[in-house]
C-alpha cells in the first residue's frame, strides 16, 4: 500500500523492489526457524516446519537464509542505493528479534513493538521508497503508518498467545508468557480496534476526507467472521482457537488487502 497510496510508481521499479522484499522477508523467516527449532518442535503446528521437522538441516537453513539476503539486497541495490538502507534496517531489526544475544522476542512489550515496527511501519516506508521524488508531508505518512503498526502489533500478540505453551517450556518470556493469555488477547483487540477506528478520528479532525470512509463500509462484511473468531479466542485463548483465527484472518484479510490496494490505485487514477 505504501507504494501506491500517495502516487503511482513505475511498474518495473515496483516489481523489483517487491521481489526483493519477498526474498529478504523469506530469509528472516528461515532464520527464525533456525533459532526457534527447539521451541517449534513443541508446537503442534510449527513442528511441521522444515527446520523443526528435520526436512532441512540447520546448516542448510542458514546457507539458504544468507543466499536469500544476498539476492534480495542485490535486487534493491540495482534500483536505489538509498532504499537499500531501509532494507538493511529491516533485516537488522528482524535478525535481532530472533538471534542471541539480543533475542528481542523474549523481551515482554519489546517483542510487540518490534513486530509492529518490523511488519507494519518499515514495510510501509519501504513501499513509499518505490516512488521516487515523493513530496508528501511526513505527518500524513505517519497517519497511515501508525494504524498499520498497531494492527501488526496486535497480530503479533495473538500469534504469541498461540505459542504460549511452547514458549513457556523453552523459557522464551514473551508478552503473552509474562502477562498471561487473557490480558494479551484483550490488549491485541484494543490495538486493532484503535487502528480500525482511526480513519473516523482522522475525518473528525479534518485530516481525511469523509468520502474515503466508504472503504470502511466495503470492508466491514469481511471483518465479521474475523471478529467472531476473535471472540472465540477471547473466550478460550487456546492454540486451536488462535489457529482458527489466523486461518480466518488469512482468508478474509487477503481479500481486504486486495480491496484496499485496488481502492488506492483507483483513487490515484481517477483523481478521487
Amino acid at each position: 500500500m505504501g507504494s501506491v497510496i500517495f502516487d503511482l510508481p513505475l511498474f518495473e521499479r515496483a516489481a523489483i523492489v517487491f521481489t526483493a522484499f519477498l526474498l529478504v522477508t523469506a530469509s528472516v523467516f528461515v532464520l527464525n526457524q533456525y533459532f526457534d527449532r527447539e521451541a517449534d518442535q513443541r508446537n503442534k503446528v510449527k513442528s511441521r516446519l522444515p527446520v523443526a521437522s528435520g526436512k532441512i538441516t540447520p546448516r542448510n537453513a542458514l546457507i539458504f537464509s544468507l543466499l536469500l539476503i544476498i539476492l534480495g539486497l542485490a535486487l534493491v541495490f540495482m534500483v536505489d542505493v538509498y532504499l537499500s538502507a531501509l532494507f538493511l534496517i529491516y533485516l537488522g531489526l528482524w535478525t535481532a528479534y530472533s538471534t542471541p544475544p539480543f533475542r528481542l522476542k523474549a523481551l515482554p512489550v519489546v517483542d510487540l513493538i518490534v513486530s509492529g515496527l518490523g511488519a507494519g511501519f518499515l514495510p510501509f516506508f519501504m513501499g513509499l521508497g518505490v516512488t521516487p521524488h515523493l513530496n508528501i508531508d511526513v505527518s500524513l505518512i505517519l497517519l497511515v503508518a501508525v494504524p498499520l503498526t498497531l494492527i501488526h502489533s496486535g497480530g503479533h500478540i495473538i500469534q504469541a498467545v498461540g505459542d504460549y505453551e511452547a514458549d513457556s517450556e523453552t523459557g522464551i518470556n514473551t508478552s503473552a508468557v509474562k502477562y498471561g493469555k487473557k490480558k494479551t488477547v484483550i490488549v491485541a483487540g484494543f490495538m486493532i480496534l484503535v487502528a480500525v477506528l482511526s480513519p473516523f478520528v482522522y475525518s473528525a479532525f479534518g485530516l481525511l476526507s469523509y468520502r474515503h470512509l466508504l472503504l470502511f463500509f466495503i470492508l466491514f462484511p469481511l471483518s465479521i467472521p474475523v471478529v467472531m473468531r476473535y471472540a472465540d479466542v477471547l473466550k478460550d485463548p487456546s492454540t486451536r482457537s488462535v489457529i482458527n483465527l489466523q486461518k480466518t484472518a488469512g482468508k478474509y484479510g487477503t481479500i481486504a488487502i486486495a480491496v484496499v490496494w485496488a481502492y488506492a490505485v483507483f483513487t490515484k487514477i481517477a483523481g478521487f
